[in-house]
C-alpha cells in the first residue's frame, strides 16, 4: 500500500470511529447525563458523610465507655 492509500485508509478508519463514537459522546454531554453525574456525586458524598459520622460516633462512644470504666 502506498502512502496515499495508507492515508486514505486511516482517514476512513477515523471517520468510521468518529461516526460510531459521536452519539455516545453527545449522550455523555447531555443535560440528563450531567444530572445523573451530579446525582451520583451527591449520593457518594452523602455515603461518605454517613460513614464518617458513624465512625466518629462509634469512636466517641468507645472513648467514653473506656473513660467511664477507668473512672
Amino acid at each position: 500500500m502506498n502512502e496515499n492509500g495508507t492515508l486514505r485508509y486511516l482517514g476512513e478508519a477515523y471517520d468510521s470511529v468518529r461516526h460510531s463514537v459521536e452519539p455516545i459522546w453527545a449522550a455523555l454531554n447531555s443535560d440528563v447525563a450531567m444530572q445523573a453525574y451530579l446525582l451520583l456525586a451527591a449520593m457518594a458524598l452523602i455515603a461518605y458523610g454517613v460513614v464518617a459520622i458513624s465512625r466518629t460516633l462509634r469512636e466517641t462512644a468507645l472513648a467514653i465507655r473506656g473513660a467511664v470504666r477507668r473512672f
